[in-house]
């Protein structure tokens, strides 16, 4: 299940944002499938009249991510659908996300209220919120992201070499918030066969030594050997609740750059954080970071 905070940073650190025409308002259907149309380098949003609890796409074609009664859809491959299963409080509803086509017939914005009759425990589902205009939704999108690109810190490599012939990672910048950190990582591939990006296994390590030097390495990539100073023999697993990926095969002499939503214990301590993804046959992919 992909995360419900992390919008409006996946879209700023993984693509543009843009607009199209189309509003419609309808209300949910819960025994059918609403269709929504699609257009690359652009996103639609689903207005529901409750909360959501849970969403559920068929494939990674699409970025899908939620918060509060919104949903946000942004394509990420052109000729491919999905669909989409949305749980809210009190109903479920499914979606058919169609393949990118013209923006002029995009769904910008699906605005669902209450099915007709649609009751919990004798007591009639509230009613939506009022719509917000396009104007207000562009307002309320570009103060987002000013604000979170004021929050964007950039993670520095530090001992780090360039590698030959193989995989390597770059942690490049990180955002924090209340309970979150968004991790924007870069994979380059200097070998001689592609190199398929899955969502790593991130642990942060427990120092039983030279714990108060953290603080000074904080935003920086550093060598594995960098973590021996804590001689550390125990690590813990962090949370990964999202990851943003426009392509996931990384060829020969090319980057893939990707945004991890991570959930630690405590946002603001600096910890050693070690991300380990799949190895590309020969060798360990792993990059290590002091956030």
């Amino acid at each position: 299940m992909l995360i419900q905070k992390n919008v409006i940073v996946l879209s700023i650190l993984g693509g543009s944002m843009a607009f199209a025409q189309n509003i419609v308002h309808q209300p949910v259907n819960p025994n059918g499938v609403t269709p929504v149309h699609t257009s690359l380098d652009h996103i639609s949003i689903l207005q529901l009249p409750e909360k959501i609890t849970r969403v559920a796409a068929g494939s990674d074609a699409m970025q899908i991510e939620w918060h509060d009664n919104s949903v946000f859809i942004k394509p990420l491959k052109q000729g491919q659908a999905t669909n989409l299963m949305v749980w809210t409080e009190h109903q479920f509803s499914t979606y058919e996300l169609e393949a990118p086509g013209d923006v002029h017939s995009m769904s910008f914005v699906i605005d669902e209220t209450a099915a007709l009759g649609a009751q919990s425990s004798g007591h009639s589902v509230a009613a939506a919120a009022a719509t917000p205009s396009p104007q207000e939704i562009q307002r309320i999108t570009d103060s987002s992201i000013g604000s979170t690109l004021l929050e964007v810190t950039p993670v520095v490599a530090r001992g780090v070499r360039p590698v030959k012939d193989h995989v390597s990672v770059l942690i490049k910048e990180v955002v924090r918030d209340k309970n979150s950190l968004y991790v924007r990582f870069a994979v380059s591939n200097t070998g001689s066969h592609p190199y398929r990006i899955v969502s790593p296994n991130v642990f942060t390590i427990v120092p039983t030594k030279n714990a108060e030097l953290l603080a000074g390495l904080k935003n920086l990539q550093i060598p594995e050997q960098g973590t021996y100073q804590f001689q550390s023999g125990e690590t813990i697993q962090v949370t990964v609740r999202g990851t943003a990926l426009p392509e996931k095969d990384v060829q020969p002499g090319a980057t893939v750059e990707g945004v991890l939503a991570l959930e630690p214990a405590d946002v603001q301590k600096a910890g050693v954080y070690e991300f380990i993804f799949g190895n590309d046959g020969t060798h360990r992919i792993l990059a290590t970071a002091v956030l």
